[in-house]
């Protein structure tokens, strides 16, 4: 009787007319709730990008705390030859007659004819707490030339000329990076530091300066000797003479080359790097003299202002310089910036996975509860978190190929519980998957990142067309599940009343 009762019971419920998933009325309510998810969770993938600034920011304070004792990102603005001069100067009232009479000392300033810098450098990691920073010691073998010195062109007479106060400057950006007192020899014979910085002289932030002699002044001489430096990241050289030329060789294996100039020949292999420059004088800002009143570097040039004082018009960043050498000792990637370039197209490669879920939803006969869209969403946006936190420690490839691993797992194994069926949880992995691939393509391939997106995008509307070219969005005959509490009494009493084999069963 028992057994009886419950297969008419199935009997019943099948005979119960089917109702939509989607009825007539609220055929759009779906798709709105799904986009309105998504705007949600645009929160916390807001969440996400604040915390990468974070951390960057920890980054930069990491590595300022290293290179500060170690001097910084060292710049050798080079060498200059000021001799200084004496100038009448009339003072007049406001109806222009002479009042008083006197001299004021300016500066004629000259650069070499030719520049030579040669050194090694071999830097080494020093760590704070994850973030590890690059830092170094090594010494520069200078050479350079100057002719005789030049004053003609000033319309200056010669018995106004200080030949005798002349000083050599080595311009330099910090103090801190000698770690040394640079020994230079002129003509062979050393140079003696002058006691006090000659005001006006120097067009450098800092410089170390020499007292020259009077006779190799007149006539020309050659400069040469070592300057011992520390610093990390990287190092600058400014070609400021008429002829230039620069070598270095490091163990590094990643160097990277910009500022004004590339490498004229470089060798570059898995136990360092060797690289040289030739520039002329006539491709850099600087002309073979001047007269220090008349030539401001902060005004007539367009050279970095963090780095030497010179310009304020230019950027504060030496990577845009374009009056300098630069070699940098750290992988340009920025996994930080990486990250951000993910974060930008989420939105998208979110909109991919919820379209599949709903086609899925049509399909497959089954009902898919808002709440479960927003648990999948969640974990394609933890897929940032996770691509943030295991690139602090490997590589911005392994730590994408985790992130991605552990999100298409995750999603695969709960939508095929939902669904009920392996095959969905299959379908949406692999559509994950091909997304993230996307997404990982749009990432390394800069140049044509527009071309790869525009291309995805035409391919998912056009296979969404495609699979719903035959819905019929007006009709309520969408697939759908029942279970026994859908049935609502009214369509028991009229089976009931209407099914003579089940009165007869209850009799």
């Amino acid at each position: 009787m028992v057994d009886m009762d419950v297969k008419q019971s199935t009997e019943i419920i099948a005979a119960i007319p089917k109702k939509s998933l989607f009825p007539h009325q609220a055929a759009w309510i779906k798709p709105v709730i799904i986009f309105v998810m998504m705007l949600v969770l645009l929160i916390p993938l807001a969440f996400i990008r604040s915390l990468v600034n974070d951390r960057e920011g920890y980054r930069r304070t990491a590595e300022a705390s290293i290179m500060e004792p170690a001097g910084g990102e060292p710049v050798i603005e080079g060498l200059l030859l000021a001799v200084p001069y004496d100038e009448l100067v009339e003072y007049t009232d406001s109806s222009r007659k002479v009042v008083q009479k006197g001299k004021k000392t300016d500066y004629i300033i000259t650069v070499p004819e030719t520049y030579n810098l040669v050194t090694q450098i071999d830097p080494y990691r020093l760590s704070r707490g994850i973030f590890t920073v690059p830092v170094f010691n090594g010494d520069l073998a200078v050479t350079a030339s100057f002719s005789g010195f030049q004053f003609s062109q000033f319309n200056i007479a010669e018995k106004n000329i200080r030949y005798k106060d002349a000083v050599l400057i080595l311009g330099i950006k910090d103090k801190k990076t000698l770690t040394a007192y640079p020994a230079l020899y002129g003509n062979g014979k050393p140079l003696l530091e002058a006691l006090t910085a000659p005001a006006g002289a120097s067009p450098f932030r800092n410089a170390v300066y020499y007292m020259m002699p009077e006779d190799i002044v007149r006539s020309g001489f050659s400069i040469e000797g070592s300057v011992s430096i520390q610093g990390g990241k990287s190092l600058c050289i400014v070609p400021l003479a008429a002829d230039n030329s620069f070598a270095v060789q490091s163990t590094w294996p990643a160097p990277s080359f910009s500022g004004g100039w590339l490498p004229k020949n470089r060798t570059l292999d898995d136990s360092g790097f060797s690289a040289d420059w030739r520039i002329s004088g006539l491709s850099t800002v600087f002309p073979r003299s001047w007269r220090a009143q008349d030539f401001d570097l902060a005004k007539d040039t367009d050279v970095y202002d963090e780095y030497g004082g010179y310009a304020t018009k230019a950027s504060s960043s030496l990577r845009s310089s374009p009056e300098t050498v630069k070699v940098g000792f750290i992988t340009p990637v920025n996994h930080y910036s990486q990250v951000k370039r993910c974060i930008t197209y989420a939105l998208l490669f979110l909109a991919v996975p919820f379209l599949a879920i709903f086609l899925c939803e049509l399909w497959s006969a089954v009902r898919i509860h808002p709440i479960q869209y927003f648990l999948i969403g969640l974990a394609d946006v933890l897929f940032y978190l996770l691509l943030l936190s295991f690139s602090e420690h490997i590589s911005f490839s392994l730590s994408y190929l985790i992130a991605t691993a552990g999100v298409c797992t995750v999603v695969g194994f709960y939508t095929a519980a939902i669904f009920k069926q392996i095959r969905w949880g299959v379908l949406l992995t692999a559509v994950q998957a091909i997304s993230y691939f996307l997404l990982f393509g749009i990432l390394q391939s800069e140049d044509y990142a527009l071309l790869i997106g525009s291309i995805g995008i035409f391919c998912v509307v056009a296979l969404l067309m495609f699979l719903t070219r035959r819905v019929d969005w007006y009709s309520t005959r969408f697939a759908s599940v029942h279970t026994r509490s859908e049935v609502d009494d009214g369509d028991i009493n009229r089976i009931l009343a209407n099914d003579e084999s089940f009165s007869g069963g209850a009799q």
